[in-house]
């Protein structure tokens, strides 16, 4: 998702008054950039990876691990870091992600057509851990990022640091589990997007898994 660093986004209200005109707008610009590149030829093939790295804090007196809201505050040091280093090959890009926990590094220029380039993706992804792991452990020795899709404490009682409140009433898309805390304060489309998303639907977006209890999971 792209992130919103300029202008307002608009309410499902104020888009629904100028839908017609957005398409049309769409599909002009899609047909003027299709016509003026379509003789293009011989451009040399890039390509990059992107990592979601998520940010947690162990407890080791109590041996728990909670899920770290710190993204505000990490993604502005590593933005510095990187403008002095000059070598671009070295260089990271670091994005906000939608939720406060998870940042996303991606190499500041592409990796180009020659296989040389393969030999060094595994590199710039450790440089990236690297670099967000040396700034946490300046401040601390008990918070890390992790490469992991999902965390497996999600929703079970306090799964923070810092602690927070969740439930209905916490969440502007009526969330059991994700309350608007744990939205990244430097992605304000996420919040433009999830109230939409609600007031076009009429009701909150539910996905929901059938349970069948005639199922039995070994998990030995």
């Amino acid at each position: 998702m792209g992130l919103l660093s300029e202008g307002n986004p608009l309410s499902w209200t104020e888009i629904k008054l100028a839908l017609q005109q957005i398409r049309m707008y769409s599909l002009d610009q899609l047909v003027r950039v299709f016509n003026k590149y379509k003789d293009r030829q011989k451009d040399a093939f890039l390509w990059g990876d992107e990592v979601e790295l998520t940010l947690v804090r162990f407890d080791h007196k109590n041996k728990t691990v909670r899920l770290l809201l710190k993204s505000h505050q990490l993604l502005p040091i590593l933005s510095e870091l990187n403008k002095k280093i000059d070598d671009k090959a070295c260089r990271i890009t670091w994005h906000p992600e939608g939720c406060n926990f998870v940042i996303e590094g991606v190499p500041c220029q592409p990796y180009g057509c020659s296989p040389s380039y393969f030999n060094t993706v595994e590199a710039n992804m450790r440089l990236r851990r690297e670099q967000a792991q040396r700034i946490l452990f300046e401040q601390t020795d008990c918070e890390y990022i992790l490469n992991i899709s999902a965390f497996p404490r999600f929703g079970q009682g306090q799964y923070t640091y810092p602690s927070i409140e969740y439930g209905l009433s916490y969440s502007m898309e009526k969330s059991l589990y994700y309350p608007d805390s744990l939205i990244s304060p430097h992605h304000p489309r996420v919040k433009s997007l999830l109230t939409n998303m609600s007031e076009r639907r009429q009701s909150k977006v539910s996905v929901n898994i059938p349970k069948d209890n005639q199922i039995k999971i070994n998990l030995q």
